[in-house]
């Protein structure tokens, strides 16, 4: 497979083998290596290859991956039936509201502490972080790949499930937005409230995890996540 490389946001990214763009077809590859706690759920349906828990099944791979493609075609019909003007009048409120934000057109400049919001134009989403370097960060997320046993978040939820911003390929971002701050996490969860969620694609809410209430504050954007059921027999 021939490599892919290109300057983005005044930076080298590379393809590797899941291509510069989201794919269908590069979305859902098997991985049978557990990077989740072993639950006793999933071992009672024979879903380990060992007692160890550190492997998967072929065959439960395979059943889980239908899963996992049916929750990306969900989603694919969710991201068509958003409205566009609302999402750009969304985010240029956001941006009224919260006038450190500067478009990013060098990530070079931006080897800084601070927040960031990426726009994946074509799927009306956003991802709002934070980070001690954003630069490495956006770089991180291009070069990341999430888990196959993590692309449903939580396991087994088809109709609720977010995309990870990590399932998205570098050319995704189409649009950044930062604001150097030297103290990160204190804003992140004030400014993932103030867009709506069904533009967002965060899959926790934000702030820095130090104890199980910070956990479950965090995971409260879940319960408040979108829900495609709907879309089903549409």
């Amino acid at each position: 497979m021939k490599m892919e490389t290109a300057e983005h946001f005044g930076v080298l990214v590379k393809s590797a083998k899941y291509g510069l763009k989201l794919t269908r077809e590069k979305y859902a590859v098997i991985n049978t290596r557990a990077t989740l706690p072993k639950f006793e759920k999933l071992q009672k349906i024979g879903a380990y290859a060992d007692s160890s828990g550190k492997f998967y099944t072929e065959e439960w791979c395979r059943e889980y991956q239908k899963l996992i493609l049916e929750n990306y075609d969900l989603s694919m019909r969710y991201f068509k039936s958003l409205d566009r003007e609302e999402f750009n009048s969304s985010i240029n409120t956001f941006l009224k509201k919260y006038k450190g934000f500067k478009e990013v057109t060098d990530l070079n400049e931006w080897g800084c502490p601070g927040y960031y919001m990426m726009v994946l134009d074509e799927y009306k989403q956003v991802y709002i972080g934070t980070a001690d370097n954003i630069k490495r960060r956006m770089q991180q997320h291009w070069a990341k790949r999430i888990s196959f046993d993590r692309m449903l978040f939580p396991m087994y939820a088809v109709t609720k499930s977010v995309l990870s911003i990590d399932a998205f390929r570098a050319f995704d971002t189409t649009r950044i937005y930062a604001q150097k701050k030297r103290r990160t996490y204190v804003l992140e969860d004030e400014y993932i409230q103030n867009m709506p969620m069904k533009f967002i694609c965060n899959r926790i809410g934000g702030g820095q995890i130090k104890d199980r209430i910070d956990v479950m504050n965090a995971l409260a954007l879940t319960r408040d996540a979108r829900d495609m059921s709907s879309m089903l027999n549409n």
